[in-house]
């Protein structure tokens, strides 16, 4: 199992997490809580949390080409929701397990 995390420098981590997860929701299984939330990919898993200055997303997945996927799809859409406020994320680093 491999865990990769990154985060976006934002103050309004709430409001991206809340639309990722909403805009996955119709198509994956996904939970969403007030400051947290999970969404599972077929290539793996992505927790979403949002502090009061930062995005941060953790990826659980098999192996590093799954963990790429599922950042990949994760970022693109943040980045895209978050444009207008320039939200980008910094490299995804692994996490010890």
């Amino acid at each position: 199992m491999l865990i990769v995390e990154g985060s976006a420098p934002t103050t309004r981590a709430a409001r991206y997490l809340k639309q990722v997860l909403s805009h996955f929701s119709h198509k994956i299984d996904v939970e969403l809580a007030e400051d947290r939330g999970t969404a599972a990919f077929g290539a793996g898993r992505a927790e979403l949390t949002a502090t009061a200055d930062a995005l941060v997303v953790r990826i659980e997945a098999e192996d590093a080409e799954k963990a790429a996927t599922v950042e990949r799809v994760i970022v693109s859409h943040a980045e895209r929701f978050g444009e207008k406020d320039g939200l980008k994320f910094g490299q995804f680093t692994p996490v010890a397990a």
